[in-house]
């Protein structure tokens, strides 16, 4: 964390790296996966497919903080995360990238494994 955050911007990826594993079938990773990106405003982009996954055809309340509902940025911190074609996205200011994987796993936990 820099010196005047208020933001831990430590990121946990356990528990992604633990759902990542659970769908590697030596088919799945071929054509799907997960990335994670820089964005020029500056910020995040969380990628992950959710074809071929317990998640696939679930949905998320969407959640846009400080952003307009497009995910435009309107304030220094921010974010955006969604579902929509079977994938989860988020985007989020420097600061917010902890808690983009966190919705992450709260979306992914609130679906009931089979």
């Amino acid at each position: 964390m820099r010196k005047g955050d208020d933001h831990d911007t430590t990121v946990d990826f356990a528990s992604l790296v633990q759902w990542y594993t659970k769908h590697c079938d030596d088919s799945w990773e071929h054509q799907h996966g997960v990335r994670l990106e820089t964005l020029d405003n500056p910020g995040w982009l969380l990628a992950v497919d959710l074809i071929h996954t317990n998640l696939q055809g679930c949905l998320m309340s969407e959640i846009a903080e400080g952003c307009t509902p497009e995910g435009h940025p309107i304030s220094p911190v921010w974010i955006h995360c969604f579902v929509r074609d079977n994938q989860f996205k988020g985007a989020c200011d420097p600061t917010q990238v902890a808690r983009l994987f966190e919705e992450f796993q709260r979306f992914a936990d609130s679906v009931p494994t089979a």
